[in-house]
């Protein structure tokens, strides 16, 4: 039986081949002139809630909010991805936020709504902040359903595709799409900018309907945590500018100079913990023994019990008498502690924990936010020690760090 048979074919000849050439390239051509007009489409405005991808320029910002008082919107969110350039000279550490001031500047006077994307957000940030964006509305509890989507130039198609993969209700999602000022949109294949910018745009919109197909919980977890670290680092840089402050600062002068920042273990979820507040009834008010002669009147308020590391651990928290006595009202427990890394990767004295009284048994201990003792930093000031009992068998490898001068 043969395996194989002659099959007559037609090839171009070379005229035939130039036509073909000709043709592709004219069709190539065509479609290349129009694909900003392809990346930049509009979708009716229809909704009372307009929401400003937060990267735009200025100028278009500015007519963002024309638009917004010209159609008699009622809401504005503005979306915003982290400052990863000049973070130690600019005041903010995302766009939302940068964005949201220069809205306030320009003498807006509604409310602005504000979808940070966290920094632990490296990619996919233009889904992330829709997904963002969908947490906030569930929270916020607007009563509009339906939002219109104000971006810029070639970027406006892919994010279209994208905030409908995050929202595939039956909501109406608008769109509307601000001229990009840095490349003329007509020839944007005449500069290095727009030619860069369309071509990149035109790839991506291509791979995210083709290939990106994101599981939403996943990103929805990485949006929880991501703010919870944010938010603890940002207590820490507001602390370091506090210490950086010669007015306010409980290192010394000569310390001050020299002073680049505290040290602390990278922020781990896992040692935000909860802990069972059994109260304690019958223990007398005592004094505690500090640093120097002062000794502050404490009562023990209770024990808390938890689990760090699937071991059972039990910590005493304390009440400020004289806190209490000027203020009666005063809700904070104070939780002294020390464990295995103290003396060796933590303060020797030991470090401390700020508590709120929960209104039923159950209280969150954060170890990321332990912090040490004014001591730490310098002899002149008068700090509680730890008691005994708050010696926990366990290596806490969270928050603030010893202080090397």
């Amino acid at each position: 039986m043969p395996l194989f048979r002659k099959r007559l074919i037609y090839v171009p000849t070379f005229w035939g081949t130039l036509l073909l050439v000709v043709i592709f390239s004219f069709i190539g051509y065509l479609s290349l002139i129009s694909a900003y007009k392809f990346l930049a489409p509009e979708k009716e405005p229809q909704s009372k809630i307009l929401v400003v991808e937060g990267w735009i320029d200025e100028i278009s910002v500015g007519n963002a909010l024309k638009l917004y008082e010209s159609r008699g919107y009622e809401y504005l969110i503005v979306t915003g991805v982290p400052i990863t350039q000049w973070t130690f000279s600019s005041p903010f550490t995302n766009m939302a936020d940068a964005t949201a001031e220069s809205i306030r500047r320009m003498h807006f006077e509604d409310t602005v709504y504000k979808v940070i994307v966290p920094s632990n957000i490296l990619r996919d940030r233009t889904y992330t902040s829709a997904v963002a964006l969908k947490m906030k509305l569930d929270e916020w509890s607007l009563p509009y359903k339906d939002f219109d989507l104000y971006t810029v130039g070639a970027h406006a198609k892919r994010s279209y595709l994208v905030y409908r993969k995050a929202f595939r209700d039956d909501r109406y999602i608008g769109l509307i799409a601000d001229t990009d000022s840095s490349y003329d949109p007509k020839k944007w294949y005449a500069t290095s900018r727009g030619f860069r910018i369309v071509l990149g745009e035109l790839i991506s919109y291509f791979y995210a309907l083709l290939f990106f197909h994101p599981d939403e919980v996943d990103y929805q977890k990485l949006i929880i945590q991501g703010y919870y670290a944010d938010n603890v680092r940002d207590k820490r840089a507001e602390k370091n500018r506090l210490f950086s402050d010669s007015l306010n600062s409980p290192l010394n002068n000569k310390d001050i100079r020299g002073f680049r920042g505290l040290p602390y273990f990278e922020v781990d979820p896992d040692y935000k913990i909860n802990a069972i507040l059994k109260p304690d009834t019958v223990s007398a008010p005592f004094f505690m023994h500090t640093t120097t002669e002062r000794k502050p009147r404490y009562r023990k308020f209770g024990d808390l019990y938890f689990e760090l590391n699937h071991k059972p651990l039990r910590l005493e928290a304390y009440q400020n008498l004289d806190i209490l006595e000027k203020n009666p009202n005063y809700k904070g427990l104070f939780v002294p502690f020390k464990d295995s890394t103290s003396n060796v990767q933590t303060y020797g004295g030991g470090r401390y924990l700020d508590l709120l009284i929960p209104a039923g048994d159950s209280v969150l201990i954060d170890f990321n936010l332990a912090y040490n003792p004014y001591c730490a930093y310098d002899d002149k000031w008068s700090c509680p020690l730890v008691p005994i009992v708050n010696y926990l068998p366990a290596a806490v490898r969270a928050g603030e760090k010893v202080y090397i001068k």
